[in-house]
Formats: structure tokens, sequence, C-alpha cells
């Protein structure tokens, strides 16, 4: 759990932080109320314990600009304004608790455990999933009555899990939650803590699988056997059935435009069967096998792809006149006539939409721009991402895109490789040396699966690689995963941009206080030839250690970031 403190007095904020991180929370502290609303605005904690006498915005100020703008974070006060007048105009605020100082440490605790029961799904003192069992009071663990001897980064993320038991976690939402902003780590930390927790189960007797990996999403606690309880994190079944009709409602408006495809085919092998060998013709089918197997599996027709995918193989190597090759074109067009419903609803269903992590994203304002010559995927991928409220743009043409890039400004680009007029692989690299867009998240979509085309696709600095057919559920995921990727890591910009901000200007106060203090030593000795008191010469000593840590401070956040 991640806990903002918001106090400028030095050695009351050492002392908290000493006692929560003693509990396994996740601490950051801020001297003033703007930088506190900074943090808020920047990043998610689940409780903000806050001073009332505060510099630049004061406390009772931030408690309702924070209630203004909708979050929903427990604030717990903590002054020393004990007259219950007080007390009423910070619960007004939107405080949900107030702690008088000095406070005893236990009964701060128990508050904070109080408020973040409140606000959590778990409403029970002591947390149970099954035989696991965690108390928040005593940070103890235990499954089957057997104690587990956890890290602090393990409880915390079993805690995690706990209070949120139906729901899945990213790991950059997952660092979110149990690191600072300072000292975060890689997603390989989360990999790292989730393998030692399980570990440490299964050496206690859980079932290996008690914290289960979400193919594509993340991590959660496994559903017991025989709960039918529905997470939050998959859609109802009719929202399933709806998109399924959506689906084939996209096949039934291009299953004309997929029989045209297969006629090329078609004309390409009786010409070459009658001696005649055009070759404008033949790249035309190449063309369009190529795009029938990165589609059709997606529609249902897994077996339709496989063929296309031989068919196109053999008009790469200009062997189209055996007669395994009309055999397929024979069995793709059989294929196509058939309904993909069936197929449809078996390989839509095997996986759940990530619900919860769509609604993470400011949906309004997230914006995606897919880039493919095939119209069968820019409509079935505008049917697949418009209704988690992301807005898609799509280009079918790649002479547009420079354009249209411009126009949209999109957080998300999803390329395909091979296009006419315009090679993905090669855009991809262009876009990363643009100065402007060098930081675009990219996404290929292709039905390339040969080891160089990967190489190549990373190299050109592309960010996933999602190989068609496309399994819906499956690149929802791999692309809101990106965004909020994307998102977290402009989070950490924005607030160590803030912090830099802070440092320097404090550098040049302590800067300024100096050189006071010399000009002060100097005209002192000039007009009657004695040295600065002793403490005056401490306090300019003091200020000198100061500002020799901030600019350490200074040196070591623009190496970390």
């Amino acid at each position: 759990m991640r806990i903002l403190i918001v106090d400028d007095d030095e050695l009351m904020t050492h002392a908290l932080t000493e006692i929560l991180t003693g509990q396994n929370y996740a601490v950051e502290v801020v001297t003033d109320g703007q930088a506190a609303w900074n943090l808020i605005e920047t990043f998610d904690y689940d409780l903000v314990l806050l001073d009332v006498m505060l510099p630049k915005l004061d406390g009772i100020s931030l408690c309702q600009h924070i209630r203004s703008h909708g979050y929903p974070m427990p604030i717990l006060l903590l002054t020393r304004r004990d007259s219950s007048h007080d007390k009423a105009i910070g619960l007004d605020a939107g405080a949900d608790d107030y702690v008088v100082k000095p406070f005893q440490e236990e009964e701060l605790v128990a508050r904070i455990r109080a408020l973040l029961r409140r606000g959590s799904n778990a409403l029970q003192p002591v947390l149970e999933w099954e035989h696991l069992r965690l108390d928040p009071s005593s940070c103890e663990v235990t499954y089957q009555d057997q104690s587990l001897a956890l890290t602090p980064k393990e409880y915390a993320l079993l805690e995690l899990f706990l209070r949120n038991s139906r729901r899945v976690f990213s790991c950059g939402m997952i660092l979110e939650h149990l690191w600072t902003y300072n000292d975060m780590p890689g997603e390989e930390a989360v990999r790292t803590h989730i393998k030692g927790l399980r570990h440490k189960l299964r050496a206690a007797g859980a079932a290996g699988g008690l914290v289960e990996t979400v193919y594509g999403i993340g991590y959660r606690l496994k559903p017991s056997a025989g709960v039918k309880s529905r997470s939050l994190s998959t859609p109802a079944p009719s929202d399933q059935a709806a998109m399924l009709v959506k689906i084939a409602g996209v096949w039934e408006r291009f299953q004309g435009h997929v029989s045209d495809q297969i006629s090329v085919i078609e004309r390409a092998i009786a010409a070459v069967a009658q001696g005649s060998v055009d070759a404008d013709l033949l790249a035309a089918a190449q063309l369009e096998a190529h795009s029938l197997a990165g589609s059709l599996g997606t529609f249902g027709f897994p077996e339709g792809s496989r063929l296309a995918a031989l068919i196109e193989s053999a008009l790469r190597d200009h062997d189209i006149s055996s007669e395994p090759v009309q055999t397929w074109v024979n069995s793709l067009r059989q294929e196509i006539s058939q309904s993909p419903s069936s197929t449809l609803e078996s390989a839509e269903s095997t996986q759940p939409l990530p619900l919860a992590q769509v609604q993470q994203l400011d949906q309004a304002e997230t914006k995606i721009l897919l880039v493919d010559d095939d119209p069968k995927i820019l409509a079935l991928l505008q049917t697949l991402l418009q209704p988690w409220g992301l807005q898609v743009s799509t280009i079918a043409d790649p002479r547009q895109f420079w354009q249209t890039l411009e126009a949209v400004s999109p957080d998300l680009l999803v390329l395909d490789v091979e296009m006419p007029y315009l090679n993905g692989i090669e855009l991809c690299q262009v876009i990363r040396n643009d100065p402007h867009w060098s930081e675009l998240p990219i996404v290929f979509l292709t039905v390339h699966k040969e080891t160089d085309i990967v190489n190549q696709v990373f190299s050109a600095g592309a960010d996933d690689f999602v190989s068609k057919p496309i399994v819906g559920p499956e690149l929802v995921t791999r692309l809101i995963n990106r965004l909020e990727r994307n998102k977290r890591l402009h989070r950490l910009a924005k607030a160590t941009e803030s912090q830099l901000n802070e440092a320097l200007v404090k550098a040049q106060q302590l800067q300024t206080t100096i050189q006071s203090l010399q000009a002060k030593a100097t005209l002192k000795m000039a007009t009657d030839d004695s040295e600065l008191p002793i403490a005056e010469c401490e306090q300019i000593d003091r200020i000198k250690d100061e500002l020799i840590s901030l600019v350490k401070l200074l040196v070591e956040m623009k190496v970390r970031h």
C-alpha cells in the first residue's frame, strides 16, 4: 500500500516514515501542499497523511482540492490543533479522520489500517483466501497455521492481491502501488518478487498456482475451484456475445472482398497452367494470399489462414504449377463459404478482456493510429478497440501516414510490416529518428513469424510484436499494457522534473544565503578587523554541507532518469 506524507516538519516526517515502512507501507514525503498536489495528480496513493499548516498550499485547502477533483483516497489529518472547531473544519473539508500531535504510534497505525480497510474491498481486519491468512495489525502471514517469513515487498504484494482478490494487476500497476517513484525499479523486479512469493507459498503447502499469471495482462489470486463469481476484469457473457456479433458483421461486409482476393489467386494459377506468366498478376496474387493468411484466422477460419500461408509461400517460390497448390486454393474457397460463428465463439471465449485495466486509462483522451493496407483488419481492429473507449484512427494508404500522424497525434501506433509504397520496418526507423515522435509506442501487427523478421522489427525500435491472425483479447491486453506502461513513464518524468525544479530552487536559495553570510563576514573583517561569531561560521558550514548534499542528489536524479 502506498502512503503520501505531507508535512514540513523534518523530524516528524522521519519518524512517520520509520513507523510506516516498519508496517510494510511504501512511503513518499513532500514538505508543501503544492508539491503534494503535483504528486497526487501524477500517481495513485492508497492514503494521504496530511498536516494542516503547510507552505504554498495549506492542508485544509489541499484536502478540499483533492475532493473537488474526485480523488477518493482516504485522508488523515495530522496536526497540533486540537479544538473541536478545528476538527470540524478538517472533516468538513473532506478528511476521513483527524489525529492530534503528539500521537501514540499504536493509535496512528490502527487508524491508518481502519481507513485502508474502509477504502478497500476487504472489510475484515484479517485478510483471508482459502487457507491463507494475513493479519495487517501484526504483519503476520500464515498458510494452514504455518507462518510464512516474507520480505517487506512480498508481504506488500500479497496484501495488494488479498485486498483486491478479484482483480488482475499488471507489472506496471504493481510497481505504482508498491514502490515510490524515487526508487521504482523495472518490471523484472516484480517478476522476481512474484517468484519468491510463489516459492514460499509452495513451501508452506499451497498450490503452485495460487498466484497465477493471466497471460498478456498480469497476476492475480487464483479463484477457488467451484467459485462462479465473475471478476471485474471479465466482461459479461452478453458483452462477449455482442462483440462476436460485431465481428461477424465485419466478416459479412468483407466476405465479397475475400472472394475477389481468392479470384485473383485463381487467375494467377490458371495463367501459369496455360503457360502465360504475368509478373504483375503473380505479385498481386502473392499480396492477396499474404493478406488472407493474416486475416482469416481472426474471423474464425484458422484453416483458411493456414492454406493462404501455404499458397503465399508457393507464389513467392514460383512453385504454383503443382497439384497441391490448386487443391489448397479449392479448399480455401470452400473454407470461406462456411459460417464463422462457431469457431469465432470458441476462439474469443477462451480469454477474458481486461476491463479493469482499460478503466485505468483516460479513455476519452487515448488515441490509437492503425496503419494497414488490409481494410478487413482495419475494420476489425476498430470493432475490437472502440467499445473500450479508445479513439481509433486508421490509414489504409501508407502514403498518407505523416499527414495523418500530425493531425491525430496518437498515444500509440500499430504498424503492419508489409505494405505497398512503404515498408513498416523502415517507417519505424524513421519515426525513432524523429525528435518529436521518437518516444511514440509502436506495436507491429503482422503475419510474419520468422526470427529474422522479428529481430528486424525490434531492432528498428518496436515496443511489441503481435502475430496475425489476431486473437482479439490478446491484442487488446497487449495494447492496453503498452499504453499503461507509457503512461507510467510519463508520470515518472513529470514527477522527476517537478522534483528537479524544486531542488534547483532550493540550491539557488542556499547559494544566495551563503553569499550573503560571506559578504557579511568580509564587511565585518574590513571594518573592525574581527571574525564572524562561531555560531554564524557554523551556520555557513551547515549550509555548505546541505548544498553539497543537494548537488549530489541532483546529479543522482539526472543519472537515474
